[in-house]
């Protein structure tokens, strides 16, 4: 056996499930540690990873990604003090979701295998970055500049090695996402004086269509909008039913972080559509609801 049928045997089905799997919860464990330090602008590498409530460092046969969640029930061992199941679930979000993209690029890879691995890493990694930026605007309404910045003109250059898009497309979306931001939020702002979508929305946007193109803008825009409303709506209708009526506070004026709802849009844009026209992607679509 020579080294392509190795790497083939290790990474295509069955055995590349498994191997997805666990990638993608060692990397989810990683992610948790961006959401919880790159706001507090600590350092990712040091010191270890430590519990949160007695500062006990955690040793490593405790930071086994989902596994050390579910043996210790959610406790630290030293203090038993709660850990937030915000931990597992984001390492579990991150294995789904990189299964999912393992199906789609590898598993029903249309290409050579080495053309599907690069198309399944730039996207992975692209997908762990909506995860971190979405678990940090779910907790700080933020979307930091740290990582968007540099994160735009880096899948810029990965979308050239993919080459699903052409480069003018992805030019134009990267300069389009962030203005469509920017106008809907001073549009809004000079309309009722009130704060919309923040420039943050923009650079995630900008990102998308430095990766995908212009044409994934209006799609993630939409999902995105629709999932906000579908989900926040409820939420904050039920919220303000539990308050006082004294202290209710207008829909209008309660704050949302968008960004996890334009992840959303993005990750379903690379799913449905990397790599594919719009005809091959309906097809499939259609074929797959309709069943054998």
């Amino acid at each position: 056996m020579d080294l392509n049928e190795g790497l083939a045997l290790l990474l295509l089905p069955p055995v590349g499930w498994g191997v997805a799997a666990v990638w993608g919860a060692l990397w989810g464990s990683f992610f948790n540690v961006c959401i919880y330090r790159i706001p507090l602008y600590e350092s990712l590498t040091s010191p270890s990873s430590r519990c949160p409530h007695c500062g006990g460092a955690i040793a490593w046969y405790d930071n086994i990604p989902i596994v050390s969640w579910l043996l210790l029930r959610g406790r630290c061992r030293k203090c038993q003090a709660p850990i937030s199941p915000r931990y597992i679930l984001v390492e579990l979000l991150t294995t789904v979701l990189t299964l999912l993209l393992y199906h789609r690029f590898v598993a029903e890879g249309p290409g050579p295998l080495g053309a599907d691995l690069l198309r399944f890493i730039v996207y992975f990694y692209f997908t762990g970055t909506l995860v971190v930026l979405s678990g940090i605007d779910l907790d700080h309404q933020l979307l930091p500049d740290s990582i968007t910045y540099p994160a735009i003109p880096l899948f810029f250059l990965l979308g050239r090695l993919v080459g699903d898009v052409p480069w003018v497309d992805a030019a134009v979306g990267l300069v389009a996402g962030y203005l469509m931001v920017r106008l809907i939020s001073d549009g809004y702002y000079h309309l009722t004086g009130r704060e919309g979508m923040g420039y943050g929305d923009g650079k995630l946007l900008s990102m998308v269509g430095a990766l995908m193109g212009w044409r994934a803008l209006p799609l993630t825009l939409l999902v995105a909008s629709v999932a906000g409303l579908m989900v926040t709506v409820p939420v904050l209708l039920w919220q303000r039913h539990q308050q006082a009526s004294a202290q209710r506070t207008s829909l209008r004026h309660v704050e949302v972080p968008f960004g996890p709802f334009l992840s959303l849009g993005a990750y379903l844009y690379v799913y449905i559509l990397g790599g594919r026209d719009v005809e091959t992607a309906l097809f499939r679509l259609v074929g797959g609801l309709a069943g054998p």
